[in-house]
Formats: structure tokens, sequence, C-alpha cells
């Protein structure tokens, strides 16, 4: 006989919190970096750090598609 994994409410709770999640990420960008051995860390969301790096990301993809650079804010 198969067991149940969870309850439906469980199920439900998962399949929104992983809703929001995905949405969460689709919108607000963020940036990783890798030290020496190779470990990530997130720089902290809204930094002066972090809006540099996006920035930076954001000109090379466009340098990288052809489209005209755009000038810095």
């Amino acid at each position: 006989m198969k067991e149940e994994r969870s309850s439906i409410a469980a199920r439900i709770a998962d399949t929104i919190s992983g809703g929001v999640r995905r949405r969460q990420r689709e919108r607000e960008p963020r940036a990783v970096v890798y030290d020496a051995s190779g470990e990530p860390r997130i720089v902290p969301a809204g930094s002066d750090e972090q809006l540099d790096l996006i920035d930076a990301a954001e000109r090379l993809v466009e340098l990288v598609s052809g489209a005209p650079p755009q000038p810095p804010p």
C-alpha cells in the first residue's frame, strides 16, 4: 500500500508558497558573488553593491546582445 506523503492542506500550501517564490524571483534581480573557493554569497538586497553589480551585469548583456548601451543612471 502506498503511503500518502502529506495531507491535501500541506500540498496546497506547498503549491501556493512555490508560486509566491517563483513570482518573487522573477520580479527582483539578485546579485550573487563567489569567493575564491567557489562559495556563493548573495549581496544584500537594496545595497549600493547590489545595484552596482546589477547595473554592470545589465551593461554586459547589452554589449553581448548588440543592443545600444544605455547611459548610467
